[in-house]
């Protein structure tokens, strides 16, 4: 999909990102399906204010970038990168937004489609946010999937596959278990105000609810879980206390002055409402910044191992605006366009001092783009030098002289307890032994012909090998060694 041109008069980057969702405190992961969102403390019209963003009261430190592991064990002492001082107040950054966004979509698993359908676009923005409204009115969870912008859709769809997958493959789940009929939202009455809708630019519009009801079931019986793993993991039986929580919109908004506010977005000819945009909307509002009138522009690389490299090579010297720059337009589209917003409030940080003698990767295809897995690594930084070399499902680890091999048995025997029960050794094993053998690496995605490191590909990538590794009765064997 072509999405329109970087530059200009805020050029739009696909409307994929992850903004700052209703109920997403700033810097944290989204609340579980249902909880309302947190409104701001002061009052906000539709339009932002313009703020003197080098006044900011804070900012998110260098360290709440994704940071993604090439797979190096813990060796020895690894060079430092110094952080950047923290100003004081409030924290308040997009790109902590979108990984809250990215680690909360795990949050959806259970509620949203695993079929193959596509997104169901509006003619305008309006009729994106009534799409949203029917779905839920209707108590489609998992229709609502269906109606986010293509790439949210997408990165949700694969990764709530595999993890299904997974979970009947564990016994976690029964072996009919159909996430197509998963439900616990209900609503009625949803109802936004038009003379309050906020018109960003021409692909970008903030939607305000403002009347309804909410009803969410958290019963775990519901949901398709084996009785072997439900009695394992609730020895005592689950609670049988109130499994529903309901929520009068109407209410919330006349007591906080303030509506819920939904992003739609534009992607092609069509529009979207947008989770990833709605969360960098409310990041930007927390933090009393508009959004900025043009956006970060995409530059990603010629192949998926140069993007991860230079994406790497970016994050040793601190440059912040090239680690926004190698995201997928459409995947972080929210990010490009917050960016310049991000970028003043951060400032200049100052580079790690690390420098990468040696970069080498290997690269293999995986559900929707292709993963990136380290092979050889060396540094320096103060006249030391680390290196680390991947020999098979094993790494070799180099720091002050001394050399030492590590595999996958050797980290787990590290990891588990004296007193661990050998069937929960065997667990942590098996989970070491997956990911050794695969490689813990980052899924880059291809945009128009140019590589980007997906944030959000590779966070699920890292918690579904984890799952890979585990074998049937694994999770039975950790349950009962927690007792």
């Amino acid at each position: 999909m072509t999405y329109p041109p970087s530059g200009g008069q805020w050029q739009p980057n696909d409307p994929n990102q992850p903004p700052q969702q209703p109920g997403v405190p700033s810097g944290g992961f989204p609340a579980q399906p249902g909880d309302y969102p947190q409104q701001p403390g002061y009052s906000q019209q539709p339009g932002y204010p313009q703020q003197d963003l080098g006044q900011q009261q804070g900012y998110p430190q260098q360290g709440g970038y994704p940071q993604q592991d090439y797979g190096q064990p813990q060796y020895g002492q690894y060079p430092q990168q110094p952080q950047p001082k923290k100003k004081t107040g409030l924290i308040v950054g997009v790109l902590v937004a979108v990984v809250a966004l990215v680690a909360g979509g795990l949050v959806y698993f259970l509620a949203i489609r695993q079929s193959d359908s596509v997104a169901e676009g509006a003619p305008s923005p309006t009729a994106a946010a009534q799409n949203l409204v029917d779905k839920i009115n209707a108590g489609d969870v998992v229709g609502l999937f269906t109606v986010l912008p293509p790439a949210e859709s997408a990165l949700l769809r694969d990764a709530n596959t595999q993890m299904t997958n997974e979970l009947k493959r564990l016994g976690i789940y029964k072996p009919d278990a159909d996430p197509n009929k998963m439900t616990g939202l209900k609503a009625t009455g949803l109802k936004f105000d038009e003379s309050k809708k906020q018109k960003v630019n021409d692909h970008l519009e903030i939607n305000m609810l403002v009347e309804g009801q909410l009803e969410v079931n958290s019963d775990m019986r519901d949901l398709p879980f084996n009785e072997k793993f439900l009695d394992e993991a609730f020895p005592n039986g689950i609670d049988q206390g109130a499994q529903t929580q309901k929520i009068d919109i109407t209410k919330e908004v006349q007591r906080s002055k303030e509506p819920i506010r939904i992003a739609t977005v534009k992607v092609g000819d069509e529009w979207y409402p947008s989770l990833f945009y709605t969360i960098a909307d409310y990041a930007l509002l927390a933090g009393k910044q508009q959004w900025p009138s043009s956006p970060v522009p995409a530059n990603g690389a010629g192949n998926a191992g140069d993007a991860v490299k230079q994406f790497v090579g970016a994050a040793v010297d601190a440059d912040i605006k090239r680690l926004i720059e190698l995201t997928p337009p459409d995947e972080m589209g929210a990010l490009h366009d917050a960016g310049p917003a991000l970028l003043e409030a951060i400032g200049s940080p100052e580079p790690s001092g690390v420098k990468i003698d040696k970069l080498e990767v290997d690269t293999k295809d995986t559900t929707g783009g292709t993963k990136v897995t380290l092979k050889e690594l060396e540094v320096s930084a103060e006249g030391e030098t680390f290196r680390i070399v991947r020999q098979g499902d094993c790494y070799e680890a180099t720091a002050e002289g001394e050399t030492r091999k590590m595999c996958a048995a050797d980290i787990a025997k590290e990891m588990g307890d004296s007193k661990m029960p050998a069937a929960a050794k065997n667990a942590l094993t098996h989970v070491m032994e997956g990911v050794f053998k695969d490689g813990v690496g980052v899924v880059a995605t291809e945009v128009d012909g140019k590589w980007y490191v997906s944030p959000g590909r590779s966070f699920f990538e890292v918690f579904l090998q984890i799952m890979r590794g585990l074998q049937p009765g694994d999770i039975e064997a950790l349950l009962k060694s927690m007792k």
